[in-house]
């Protein structure tokens, strides 16, 4: 307890000095030192929790409203904080490469620090408070440091209108959690989540609709479809490593949320888990979809964000179903797998998006329809970048394999006896399927245009860029964590096993363990298969790398014509999706910007294409037509003072009437 409130103070203090000491150099290396004792400390307490140790509790006494805060780390606490802390940490270190230029201007970085040391306070806060308000606290710290961090470059007004976006959707999830907070708190009379429990075990029609207002709440804020809408503006709109820690650690908080309220309703009623499992099946299948049709490659990793949200939330919903029917295998390969997946999107996701700063900064520019031939120019990042991509896709020996592979044991295994319920789990399992293999399509259309052929647009090549070393040590980090779980999975098991522990219990078999339901072995072995074919692959690029410059090149004798190519050559981004995207055209939505050529000789043309958001797009219909019927009914009203004074009293009246009634 302690250290806990130790590192929360040194977070804290080090926010402070960040942007009160003078010189960015020195507010850095502070902000840093701060972080690195903080994360340890941290692990010192987390660690051993996850290997079997006990929980720790304490109580903090304070005044009015909070009266008594009550502080655990649990399993469920301490998995989140394992790698969220560090993780930021690593985005730290990488904002020092990417805000290299800011740093050496006039302008404050330390405030950017210092916002990044209060994410984690926000961390501290929320994965161990048992006081509902302090949650909340810690909820609103999380989104208010995050909407800071997006609008660093608030000159910009895509950027201002992206951090509205994010804040107008976290705030509106908020409003949905303090509603369900509050139905609970009128049960119970207190704010301490113990009390909510009795609440919570008991069927009935409050207890429905506090699940649901919970689950609504979590899905805007860890950006399910289709609550995703802020998602891809912000991420396109922040800094690289913002965007890293958004999608990889930030909004994993949505998830923890939900998976901590399903502990504390016990066991959940089966049409719970489904609608889980509903969501999230839904979630995953529009979040792929949509990035096969970006051009925007940080747009793209958002809507991946949605995607690998939903195949853990698959996992969530296959547990509760298990604990409903009392199947102990399926809450261990749902929770289990789930839980994994939210830490192997983490380490992808956060290396995928460092990736993506790393060419923005080498190119000027993420529109991968303008890039191409980058892996000659960017050695390190290149070759990062498609193990990040191939772990996205979940193929072996990566870490996104593990835990997909677990959630499709949990929907194929034969065990529910109900021949509906086992097909219903297998159309689920089929959804997955498809998913994935949207996700492969996705990930090699974009690490093609990118980083293969020649530069579309030769403009945006700077000859005089270098990869920055503390850019590259994160993604470095990152990929250790996706080839470590991928090749040794028990890695990925142990971070997982006390969590879903708890989950066993309420399934009725106290003391059962997680390794019981978990077929370590066949595990091993795809793995181990998948770890010989990529040692295989590394011995031959190297010798390829080694032997290929001695040898003499020669061109081909007849090539048709074709002697050298060029990027006119080459397929686009929308050329090459068009076949998948036709399939689908009914769910997507594109707008074309065109110049078409004329003439006899005729010079430039220009014809392109962007996916939209249906979703938002029809938000921003329904209130651009609600600002219309507003207009016409307030032309309709005579303009008088009297005629508006009596309206506002009336709606006074009707407001104080509904208050005393309630």
């Amino acid at each position: 307890m302690d250290l806990l409130l130790t590192a929360l103070v040194l977070l804290v203090a080090g926010a402070a000095l960040s942007v009160a000491l003078p010189g960015n150099k020195i507010r850095i290396a502070v902000n840093l030192l701060s972080q690195a004792i903080a994360c340890g400390l941290v692990l010192t307490l987390t660690v051993p929790i996850l290997l079997g140790g006990e929980a720790i509790n304490g109580s903090l006494e304070w005044s009015h409203p909070f009266e008594q805060i009550d502080v655990r780390l649990g399993p469920l606490g301490a998995f989140f904080l394992t790698f969220s802390l560090p993780m930021t940490f690593l985005g730290s270190i990488y904002a020092v490469g990417y805000l290299a230029q800011d740093i050496r201007g006039p302008r404050n970085v330390g405030v950017h620090f210092g916002l990044l040391s209060m994410v984690q306070v926000s961390f501290l806060i929320v994965y161990t408070a048992q006081n509902a308000f302090a949650f909340l606290i810690g909820w609103e710290f999380a989104a208010l440091s995050a909407w800071l961090l997006v609008i660093w470059d608030h000159r910009n007004q895509k950027v201002r209108f992206a951090g509205f976006n994010y804040l107008i959707s976290t705030h509106l999830g908020l409003l949905f959690l303090v509603t369900a907070i509050m139905i609970m708190d009128g049960d119970a009379n207190n704010f301490q989540f113990l009390d909510f429990q009795e609440f919570l075990h008991t069927p009935g029609l409050w207890r429905n609709v506090t699940f649901v207002l919970l689950m609504i709440s979590f899905g805007l804020k860890s950006a399910f479809f289709p609550f995703h809408t802020w998602l891809p503006r912000a991420h396109s709109a922040a800094p690289a490593h913002v965007s890293a820690l958004m999608s990889g650690v930030i909004h994993k908080a949505g998830l923890f949320g939900m998976l901590k309220f399903i502990l504390m309703f016990g066991q959940p009623e089966e049409w719970m888990g489904w609608f889980i499992v509903v969501f999230s099946s839904i979630s995953a299948f529009m979040g792929v979809l949509y990035t096969i049709s970006q051009r925007d490659i940080k747009r793209l990793l958002g809507y991946s964000s949605t995607e690998n949200v939903g195949i853990a939330g698959i996992g969530f919903g296959m547990g509760c179903l298990g604990i409903t029917w009392e199947q102990p295998l399926l809450v261990a390969l749902g929770f289990g797998g789930g839980l994994l997946h939210v830490l192997n999107h983490a380490f992808f996701k956060c290396l995928l998006f460092y990736g993506a700063g790393s060419i923005y900064r080498f190119t000027h520019t993420i529109d991968m329809e303008k890039l191409g031939g980058l892996m000659k120019l960017m050695r390190w990042t290149g070759p990062l970048f498609l193990f990040g991509s191939l772990a996205s896709a979940a193929l072996p020996p990566l870490n996104g394999f593990v835990s997909e592979f677990l959630i499709y044991l949990g929907l194929t295994h034969p065990q529910p006896e109900s021949g509906q319920v086992r097909v219903l789990l297998l159309l689920v399992a089929a959804v997955l399927a498809l998913v994935g293999g949207l996700s492969a399509l996705s990930i090699t259309r974009a690490f093609g245009l990118m980083f293969l052929g020649s530069p579309r647009e030769p403009d945006h090549m700077d000859p005089e860029a270098r990869e920055n070393g503390f850019m590259i040590a994160p993604m470095l980090i990152h990929l250790l964590g996706i080839v470590g779980i991928g090749v040794f999975p028990s890695l990925g098991l142990d971070c997982v096993s006390r969590v879903v522990d708890q989950y066993l219990d309420l399934a009725g078999v106290p003391g059962a363990s997680f390794y019981d339901y978990v077929p370590v072995s066949l595990i091993n072995s795809v793995t181990l298969v998948g770890g010989l074919f990529l040692a295989i692959l590394a011995v031959l690029s190297v010798a390829r790398f080694m032997l290929l410059p001695r040898c003499e090149r020669r061109h081909v004798t007849w090539g048709c014509g074709y002697t050298l190519g060029n990027s006119r050559m080459q397929y686009t981004g929308a050329a090459f999706s068009h076949s998948m995207a036709v399939v689908f055209r009914d769910l997507l939505r594109f707008i074309t910007k065109e110049k078409l050529p004329r003439g006899v000789f005729p010079k430039n043309g220009m014809y392109e294409t962007y996916c939209v958001d249906s979703v938002e797009q029809m938000m921003f219909k329904a209130l651009d037509d609600g600002d219309k019927a507003a207009s016409r009914l307030i032309r309709w009203l005579p303009d008088s003072t009297r005629l508006s004074f009596g309206i506002g009293l009336l709606a006074m009246v009707v407001l104080v009437i509904v208050v005393l009634v309630g």
